[in-house]
C-alpha cells in the first residue's frame, strides 16, 4: 500500500521527467495526476475530542457552517501570478497540487484569499502558524522560504526518505535529507541559526515530531530491533526515554501499521495521535477497522480512542498481466485547525472510479467528534497541504 508521503514522491518524480524532457503522454499523464499521484492507501488521521471518550464519526446533519480561514469554495485561479521572490504574500492558508495539462503543478493560498503559482515540484510543508513554506526543488534540494519577507534557506541532497518535522509553535524546523546516510538539521526559525542535529542519534531511527522544547520524538526504521518510540534530547541526541509499542495502552489486537505513516504531534505539544488497525475481525483489509488513538507524552497514558470511517477500496481492471486499482474512498490527514483536525476526503469519480471524483476537507469537531465538510475542491485541484 501507498503512503501519502510515497503519492507525494512519485508526483516529484514524474514531475522532474516532464520538465527534463519536455515529453508526456497526455491521456497517461492525466491519469497519472488524478489518480496515482495522489494517495491510494489510508494515511493517519488526526482526530481529536474529549478525553477518554469514543465519538462515532457523522455528518450532523443540516449544512455545514464554514471554518474559519478555510474557503468554502476551492478554485484554481489560473490567472495566478507565481509566488515573488523580492518580497512577502503573508501567511498561507493551504497549498493544493494540480492538473496542468502535461504536469501536476503547485499552488499556494495566502491567508488572504490570494492565490501563487510555485515554482518547484513538490510543496513538503508550511510550519503551523503558516509564515514558512518548504519546497521541494527539481534538482534535489529543499528550499525553506519566509512567507512574511525574503529570508530562505536550502538543503541539498534530498531523497526519497528525507523528512521535516515543525514544532507546534512553529519555532523550530528539523530536517533529515535521508533518513539512513543523509544530515539532521535543526533551525531556529526565529532567528534562522542553523544547526547540525547531534551525532549520537541512533541510526536505526528518524525524527518523526519535534516538540516546543526542542525534544525530538524518534520512530524506528525498519531494520531496527527496537517496537516503539523514543524521545531524544534534541542538542545531546541522548535518549531521555524509551516508549515500547506494549506501553501505549493498545488492545492485544491492535497493530499499528507502517503503511499508516508516523506519528503526529498535536497542538498541545504532548498529545501523540497513531492510527491503528485492530485485526479482531480477521476479514478487515488495513484500512477498515482502524482507530485513531491518542498518546500523552506527559502522563504515559493513553487518552483518545476514536473509530475511524472505513476506506472503501478502489475498482479494478486487468492490465498488463496485473490489475490496474482505482480511487479508494479514503480519508487523509490535512491537519489541526483551532476547531478541530481536519481530513482530506478524496472519493472515485462516479462516470471513471479510476479517476478523482471529489476532493472535499472535513473537520471533526473537538467537542462532539461530528465531522463536517467545510471545503470543496473544484477540478483540477487532486491534492492539499495544510499548515502543520
Amino acid at each position: 500500500m501507498m503512503s501519502l508521503k510515497d503519492a507525494l514522491v512519485d508526483a516529484a518524480d514524474d514531475a522532474r521527467v516532464y520538465d527534463v524532457t519536455d515529453r508526456a503522454v497526455r491521456v497517461v499523464q492525466r491519469r497519472r495526476t488524478l489518480t496515482r499521484l495522489v494517495p491510494v492507501a489510508a494515511a493517519l488521521l488526526v482526530v481529536a475530542g474529549l478525553v477518554g471518550v469514543a465519538w462515532p464519526l457523522s455528518n450532523g446533519g443540516g449544512p455545514s457552517p464554514a471554518a474559519d480561514g478555510l474557503p468554502r469554495q476551492l478554485t484554481l485561479d489560473r490567472s495566478a501570478p507565481a509566488l515573488p521572490e523580492d518580497r512577502g504574500v503573508g501567511p498561507a492558508a493551504l497549498a493544493f497540487l494540480y492538473d496542468d495539462g502535461d504536469q501536476g503543478r503547485w499552488a499556494l493560498v495566502a491567508a488572504d484569499g490570494r492565490q501563487y503559482k510555485v515554482d518547484g515540484l513538490r510543496v513538503d510543508g508550511m510550519s503551523p502558524d503558516g509564515r514558512w513554506l518548504l519546497v521541494l526543488r527539481s534538482e534535489g534540494s529543499w528550499v525553506l522560504r519566509d512567507l512574511a519577507g525574503t529570508a530562505r534557506q536550502e538543503f541539498a541532497g534530498v531523497d526519497t526518505t528525507a523528512g521535516a518535522s515543525w514544532s507546534p509553535d512553529s519555532r523550530r524546523l528539523v530536517v533529515q535529507t535521508s533518513s539512513r546516510s543523509g544530515v539532521t538539521y535543526t533551525v531556529d526559525l526565529t532567528t534562522g541559526a542553523r544547526s547540525t542535529a547531534p551525532p549520537d542519534l541512533p541510526r536505526t531511527a528518524r525524527v518523526c515530531a519535534v516538540r516546543n522544547s526542542g525534544e525530538l520524538l524518534l520512530c524506528p526504521l525498519p531494520e531496527s530491533s527496537f517496537s516503539g518510540l523514543r524521545l531524544a534530547d534534541g542538542t545531546t541526541g541522548r535518549i531521555i526515554r524509551d516508549i515500547p509499542t506494549t506501553d501505549l495502552g493498545l488492545r492485544p489486537t491492535e497493530t499499528l501499521p507502517e503503511s499508516f505513516g508516523a506519528p503526529i504531534l498535536d497542538t498541545d505539544d504532548r498529545t501523540l495521535f497513531m492510527r491503528t488497525h485492530d485485526t479482531a475481525d480477521p476479514g478487515s483489509a488495513v484500512g477498515q477497522n482502524t482507530f485513531l488513538v491518542g498518546f500523552d507524552l506527559e502522563t504515559g497514558r493513553l487518552t483518545h480512542r476514536y473509530p475511524l470511517p472505513d476506506d472503501i477500496p478502489g475498482a479494478q481492471r486487468p492490465s498488463n498481466g496485473g490489475f490496474e486499482h482505482g480511487q479508494p474512498d479514503a480519508r487523509y490527514v490535512l491537519g489541526v485547525h483551532p476547531e478541530g483536525p481536519l481530513l482530506l476526503h478524496l472519493a472515485p469519480s462516479e462516470t471513471d472510479p479510476f479517476h478523482v471524483g471529489s476532493v472535499t476537507i472535513e473537520l471533526i469537531a473537538r467537542d462532539t467528534g461530528t465531522l463536517r465538510t467545510v471545503t470543496h475542491a473544484s477540478s483540477p485541484i487532486g491534492l492539499i497541504r495544510y499548515p502543520g
